[in-house]
């Protein structure tokens, strides 16, 4: 009786606060609404027009922009580039940044010191990450051929900027700039874990392998969940090192053609202007499709079963 007095009583106390949440929430709600949500949902309507970004007139022309999207090879080309990078990438991302993140976990010495080291790509610009790179990638002096003929690998030799390595060359330019990111959320999950659990496996004779696969990974299962979808929203809208990859003035190639890049380039031009804001924007609703349809997919399959600890 006792119980059903306590529970009725903090359900009406929390029914009091609710005016007041309201109240701090509605300020944030109104901005966010006017600077996100307004904005999203006028991208829905200017889809649906032929227009130069320049006019107050748009020309409706209904699902036109829809129809021709389509039939473009070049954007079909920049969905396939946008799910080589989304699933190629995220299996290289995160193998490799649940193998540090595994390594992290245990009581190794300089931990704090190789997370730093590990998440630093994480913070460097965008345009310097592309230079570097393209120093690395560089048929003649680069460090990355330079090396594998150094260790005799000449076979292995390639001219890593053009097109028919170039989408593979970037996968390890995007694991390289969010392993440490992601590494970082999976280690913050994992340290979470109770030391008791680990103890009492070791106990019963469990190797570290066995305690991270068999303990620590279902138990953070939802950030797992989590990482992945933040991966997937990135991997879509990835840009500044696409578009920073041949300087300016240059358009991307087409191995790198994601769809972000491609519907930047239809909007704006690069080396001739073009100026199609409606059928960039019919771009950026199938992008937004896109999430909404895989973002629930990946919550389905990480979020079915939840630890209390």
């Amino acid at each position: 009786m006792e119980k059903l007095r306590t529970y009725f009583h903090d359900n009406r106390a929390r029914k009091e606060e609710i005016p007041m949440i309201v109240l701090f929430l509605l300020p944030l709600l109104a901005v966010y609404t006017y600077f996100f949500i307004s904005p999203s949902v006028q991208a829905f309507y200017v889809s649906l027009n032929d227009w130069n970004g320049f006019t107050a007139n748009m020309s409706y022309v209904g699902f036109k922009n829809f129809e021709e999207l389509m039939g473009d090879p070049a954007f079909m080309e920049s969905i396939r580039i946008s799910l080589i990078f989304m699933f190629g990438g995220g299996a290289i991302i995160f193998g490799i940044s649940f193998f540090l993140s595994a390594m992290l976990a245990t009581h190794i010495r300089f931990k704090k010191t190789m997370r730093a080291i590990i998440f630093f790509p994480s913070v460097i610009s965008c345009v310097a990450v592309a230079l570097l790179w393209n120093f690395i990638y560089n048929t003649k002096w680069g460090l990355l051929n330079n090396f594998l003929k150094l260790v005799g690998l000449d076979q292995l030799i390639r001219t890593w900027s053009s097109t028919e390595n170039l989408t593979g060359a970037m996968l390890a330019v995007l694991a390289w700039t969010y392993c440490g990111y992601f590494c970082v959320i999976l280690l913050s999950a994992l340290d979470r874990v109770p030391e008791s659990y680990i103890e009492a496996a070791k106990v019963d004779g469990a190797n570290e392998v066995t305690i991270f696969f068999k303990i620590k990974l279902p138990m953070i299962k939802n950030i797992i969940g989590t990482a992945i979808t933040l991966w997937v929203i990135d991997s879509i809208k990835e840009f500044g090192v696409l578009y920073a990859w041949n300087g300016s003035g240059t358009p991307p190639d087409v191995a790198i053609t994601n769809m972000a890049v491609k519907m930047y380039i239809t909007a704006f031009g690069r080396r001739v202007t073009v100026f199609r804001m409606g059928y960039a924007t019919a771009m950026g609703v199938v992008m937004f499709l896109f999430v909404l349809v895989l973002v629930p997919i990946v919550f389905a399959l990480f979020n079915r079963d939840k630890y209390e600890y």
